[in-house]
């Protein structure tokens, strides 16, 4: 699946989960809901150049720093250019 079909499963899963009757079919919904939306975020994630992924800069054996970046998430947002 690519992208746009998970980001259209994952509304229609949270619509799902609003028309909802009980709690565990809201629970299941948003937990469906909740795979896909790691799905679409680890696939528009990149590592961060200068920290490697790691959120932190070792600056000695004693010293980290955090990375200025990626401001210590270790990756940086993909932005999707159309042309």
């Amino acid at each position: 699946m690519n992208i746009q079909e998970l980001k259209v499963n994952y509304k229609k899963l949270l619509n799902k989960a609003a028309k909802a009757n009980g709690r565990k079919e809201t629970v299941s919904y948003l937990n469906r809901a909740a795979k896909i939306k790691s799905k679409i975020y680890s696939n528009t994630k990149v590592n961060c150049f200068k920290c490697n992924g790691a959120g932190f800069l070792r600056i000695s054996l004693d010293e980290t720093k955090t990375c200025l970046s990626c401001y210590g998430k270790g990756f940086l947002v993909k932005k999707i250019q159309q042309v």
